[in-house]
């Protein structure tokens, strides 16, 4: 899980780590090597597949939500000496790619009631973060921080990051439950 950094919070974001690869990893043993991606498949149940699935489409997306991630972490914070700079990369690097990650998250279709439930809390957190991030560049934009805007943009990266804890601890639950 990548760590955003913090202009006075601590922000924690989905990363490529969101559903570790030892989840799905099969256990290997001779005649379970020598099986085909197809009998593997097979061999998993519905719900398996249908999480397999989901944790791949959000595999392909999270690129551009590490970027983001990587290019806010490299920040460290705020202030009037840096704030053009802050602002270029939010402008430039963060908010772009946060935005193609919303909006292919979107596009992220669960395959039973369980994980779209838990989908939803995803989409509303990156929803609140995005909104965030983009009050945090809108507080930087005039020659002095708007603090008022700055301090409504923390409250939503705040929130975004309650709605994706819970996606994280529910996918986690979901996946340890289906073994």
């Amino acid at each position: 899980m990548k760590k955003w950094w913090s202009l006075s919070l601590s922000l924690a974001l989905l990363s490529s780590a969101v559903v570790p690869t030892s989840v799905f990893a099969a256990q290997t043993s001779a005649a379970a090597s020598s099986l085909t991606a197809t009998q593997e498949e097979a061999a998993l149940t519905p719900s398996m597949a249908q999480a397999v699935k989901y944790a791949d489409a959000l595999d392909k997306i999270v690129k551009y939500e590490d970027l983001a991630a990587d290019t806010f972490n490299s920040v460290g914070y705020v202030s009037a000496s840096n704030r053009k700079s802050v602002y270029t990369k939010l402008n430039s690097v963060i908010v772009p790619n946060y935005s193609k990650f919303y909006y292919h998250l979107k596009q992220i279709k669960p395959g039973n009631a369980e994980i779209q439930k838990l989908h939803n809390y995803y989409l509303q957190g990156a929803a609140l973060q995005l909104e965030g991030m983009q009050l945090l560049k809108k507080s930087l934009y005039g020659s002095k921080i708007n603090w008022t805007t700055y301090k409504q943009g923390q409250a939503k990266l705040k929130s975004g990051k309650a709605k994706i804890d819970v996606f994280m601890k529910g996918f986690e639950s979901y996946m340890d439950k289906l073994g």
